[in-house]
């Protein structure tokens, strides 16, 4: 077993994509103690935390919650099951406790990670961890928001991961028989969570529902580091300028057919344009619609006549 980092000096939790894409259901008070927990684990895993910095971290103040409430917290900790699929290969998992056993004592928290765990929280193999400061976390008051951020952030590293389909995040969220409307899941779940997140933290997000045949199966997020509003503006107007710029190129343009999602001609109706990275093109055929997730860059190859796209840079 490598060593396990010591608290950062600047709040940054490391967290396995494992860890992050994990099935748990936990209260928000719980969540955010367990990843105050995570972020002063040292490498004898003696976990010790006085109530001042759990306070500071995550704004939950111990001190002045009833005894019954702050044992209710402890016991849900070391007692719930965490499952860890692999992300490689789902049919494979792994199923821990958290805590072991846990003291509360003179305003001093003392506990452990169960050893089989720290793994998933060293930095070993760095292009396997999403971090993020744990004060981001501290305002968010849905734990829905929570796992979504948690989430977002992997997918603002790795963009090619920012679609996820809607059962496996139920999953995750451990909601797979809430919900079961569309409406009532964008409105209860994705929506608090996309105002939550925009609201409090260093990211901004967005989200389409994506669906297949008459069923919405998938959801596609867009992740942005959250920017101040004259940036903002600027942004949004070279993106409508983007936009422009490709339909007046690209709008009515046969696909090609490596492109295409059947056989036959399909041609592009519409633009979305979030990012250079994030561009989605509505085609159509004489009998349905689908969609594209493409870059700029690779734009042209989608074409059967590509354009020189330095033109619009």
């Amino acid at each position: 077993m490598s060593k396990i980092k010591k608290k950062s000096k600047n709040n940054v939790v490391h967290l396995h994509n494992n860890f992050i894409e994990a099935i748990y259901s936990l209260s928000v008070d719980a969540k955010k103690l367990l990843l105050s927990i995570i972020l002063h684990i040292n490498d004898r895993n003696r976990i010790i935390l006085h109530r001042n910095e759990i306070l500071e971290e995550i704004g939950i103040d111990l001190k002045n919650l009833n005894t019954k409430h702050k044992e209710e917290i402890i016991e849900e900790l070391m007692t719930k099951i965490i499952t860890i699929r692999d992300l490689n290969n789902p049919e494979n998992w792994e199923k821990y406790q958290l805590l072991k056993s846990t003291k509360y004592k003179d305003g001093f928290l003392y506990t452990s990670i169960y050893p089989e765990l720290l793994p998933y929280f060293e930095e070993a193999q760095k292009r396997l961890f999403t971090k993020f400061n744990i004060h981001n976390i501290k305002p968010l008051t849905s734990i829905y928001a929570i796992r979504i951020y948690e989430l977002c952030k992997r997918f603002y590293k790795d963009s090619s991961h920012a679609q996820i389909s809607i059962d496996q995040l139920k999953k995750i969220l451990q909601i797979e028989n809430k919900y079961k409307q569309i409406s009532d899941f964008r409105k209860r779940v994705l929506d608090v969570a996309k105002k939550q997140i925009n609201k409090n933290t260093d990211l901004e997000i967005d989200f389409e529902l994506i669906k297949e045949g008459k069923k919405y199966t998938k959801v596609h997020f867009i992740v942005k580091q959250h920017i101040g509003n004259a940036h903002k503006r600027k942004d949004l107007d070279i993106l409508k300028t983007l936009k422009a710029r490709l339909e007046k190129l690209y709008k009515g343009k046969q696909i090609s057919k490596d492109y295409a999602p059947v056989a036959g001609p399909w041609h592009a109706q519409d633009f979305i344009v979030y990012s250079k990275n994030h561009i989605r093109i509505v085609i159509s055929n004489s009998i349905s619609e689908a969609e594209l997730f493409i870059s700029l860059e690779s734009l042209p190859k989608a074409f059967a006549q590509p354009h020189n796209m330095t033109k619009i840079e």
